[in-house]
């Protein structure tokens, strides 16, 4: 695969399909661009396609030393230029949601839209900062690596999403886990109101939400369309243009238990986002 070297770090990306509007997909801590797999086959038959791995992910290299949202974002942006894809449709899934907004902030002009699936916020806005009785933290506390993957994947995910999920988030050296973990909370602290609030009010948002969970409440699934969260809560009232599409009875990483919707949504909503 191609890549791009940023301050001697190289950015493993795959880019794929032509046409607009170009879609930038970004996954989530200790992920890789291979979570993707099926949107980058659907969607690249009539647009432009990025997918990356995010600086210390997949192919990419780099060290836990400079693993923050704000440098993901900066990478990120850099291939968008380096491309000429801008302005794109930004998808970010779990901490990649995350980056996809810090994206937008730092180069408004290189998003056409803007595209949140499966993110949370695990500290400040709605969620909890105390834990409920007989909970654990939703994080890991006393549980294995292999325990909190398997939750991570959910209890809907078939055999080969579950494998996937295991084999790729248990890939990167357990200092990059803790730095991703640390970028995650630290963002969330310290930065996810400022970008809320920075966010351009024309750029439509689109909301794809399968779960909750915050630091003291272990990750659900939705059962039904009709369901809401804290977490969406909270967008809709930072984002008046936020639009949100639920997918019950579905895990964490919707784009591999639902492709077809999944796909189909991030089109339609492109399609709308830069028609005219």
């Amino acid at each position: 695969m191609p890549s791009l070297t940023i301050d001697g770090t190289e950015l493993n990306y795959q880019l794929t399909g032509k046409g607009r509007p170009a879609f930038v997909l970004i996954h989530g801590g200790c992920c890789a661009l291979s979570d993707w797999h099926a949107q980058i086959d659907g969607l690249s038959r009539d647009s432009t396609v990025l997918a990356m791995d995010l600086r210390s992910h997949g192919g990419s290299t780099g060290t836990e030393v400079l693993l923050s949202v704000r440098r993901w974002a900066a990478d990120v942006n850099a291939l968008i230029e380096a491309l000429d894809l801008a302005p794109a449709i930004i998808v970010g899934h779990s901490l990649g949601s995350r980056i996809a907004s810090e994206v937008v902030v730092q180069r408004p002009a290189n998003a056409a839209a803007l595209v949140l699936l499966d993110g949370s916020r695990v500290i400040g806005g709605l969620a909890a900062t105390e834990p409920q009785p007989g909970s654990t933290k939703a994080q890991g506390g006393d549980m294995s690596l292999a325990a909190i993957l398997d939750r991570t994947a959910g209890p809907y995910a078939d055999a080969a999403t579950r494998a996937h999920v295991i084999r790729t988030m248990s890939s990167p050296p357990e200092a990059v886990m803790w730095a991703a973990v640390k970028a995650l909370e630290d963002w969330d602290r310290e930065r996810a109101d400022e970008v809320l609030a920075a966010l351009p009010r024309q750029l439509p948002v689109l909301a794809i939400q399968s779960t909750y969970h915050d630091n003291f409440t272990p990750r659900c699934s939705f059962d039904s369309d009709r369901e809401s969260s804290p977490y969406l809560d909270h967008l809709r009232k930072a984002l008046p243009q936020l639009a949100v599409q639920i997918l019950p009875r579905t895990g964490h990483f919707s784009m591999m238990e639902r492709p077809e919707e999944v796909t189909t949504a991030l089109r339609e909503f492109g399609l709308a986002a830069t028609r005219g």
